[in-house]
């Protein structure tokens, strides 16, 4: 991700580990990332509230997968990596692929047991400000 961290003109690009659980200072809360300002001296966080698959029944089309919670910063830009899971959607296939990296923004594989390809192409982000509380 890319952020800007409120009261700073700097832009950085960040890394989050969403299971990773860190304690906010001077607050009860945790949050998946913490960062300090040194301009500001201020804590900014940004928290992973949801997520949700991308199916074969949405492509083509942006569609929400997950929903973060950003104090005192704020997310500009969502770059794709390594770490993706897919699974074939091809009838009567279970066949899943691990640690998938999009950092090329194509992926593609064969499913021997459908005796289909499997796709991943032209990988293109947005961001967002949801309305949900």
């Amino acid at each position: 991700y890319q952020r800007r961290v409120h009261g700073e003109g700097e832009e950085k690009d960040i890394y989050l580990i969403p299971a990773e659980r860190l304690e906010i200072p001077g607050s009860r809360g945790e949050a998946c990332l913490v960062m300090h300002s040194k301009e500001t001296k201020r804590h900014a966080s940004v928290s992973l509230i949801s997520t949700a698959p991308y199916t074969a029944e949405k492509s083509g089309e942006f569609s929400r997968i997950g929903t973060f919670e950003c104090r005192g910063c704020e997310l500009l830009e969502f770059s794709v990596s390594s770490g993706w899971n897919c699974r074939s959607a091809a009838e009567g296939s279970d066949k899943s692929f691990e640690d998938i990296d999009l950092s090329e923004k194509d992926w593609a594989e064969y499913d021997e047991r459908a005796n289909e390809s499997l796709t991943i192409y032209s990988v293109e982000t947005s961001i967002a400000r949801s309305r949900e509380k």
